[in-house]
């Protein structure tokens, strides 16, 4: 059993079809992994806050390598702990290309990853789904620095596409 003070982390598995959420992006629109399903790929990627540092430098490589990503038709989707105002600024100053969504409450986050509603905390995660929705591959980590780098998810973006037909 776990107290309050502890992380808690849910349990997914490989071909799992994802969590379904619906969260508010910077851009005031409303974001879901359904919005992506059948047709790309979707990275979903949570850190704890695009104020910080090394969770700014992080969304800031996935930006660099969004061209990229979207040539092996893959979409990102970004949640943050923050509250939407937070990640507005962090949009506009780092100019993303892919949506940054707030989950302040931490209600979704508790789907994916650790998250320690004391602190308000989450462990950094990173997910790689389909395009039928499907859980490929899935990490949870102790710090940004930790998650796989980039590269590693473009070898597996193209075996998808490889196997997975339109």
């Amino acid at each position: 059993m776990t107290t309050n003070n502890q992380m808690q982390y849910p349990v997914l598995e490989q071909g799992q079809m994802l969590p379904p959420f619906t969260l508010p992006g910077a851009d005031s629109m409303p974001h879901s992994p359904w919005n992506y399903k059948q047709r790309e790929h979707l990275i979903l990627l949570f850190t704890q806050s695009a104020l910080q540092t090394e969770s700014r430098g992080l969304l800031r490589e996935f930006a660099r390598a969004y061209k990229e990503l979207r040539e092996e038709q893959c979409a990102i989707l970004a949640v943050t702990a923050d509250p939407v105002i937070a990640n507005l600024q962090a949009q506009e100053e780092l100019s993303l290309p892919f949506p940054l969504t707030a989950d302040a409450s931490g209600n979704v986050i508790q789907r994916y990853t650790g998250w320690n509603s004391v602190q308000h905390t989450l462990a950094p995660a990173l997910m790689l789904a389909d395009r039928y929705g499907a859980i490929y591959e899935y990490w949870i980590k102790e710090s940004e620095a930790q998650l796989p780098p980039i590269t590693e998810l473009l070898v597996s973006l193209r075996y998808l596409n490889s196997i997975c037909t339109p």
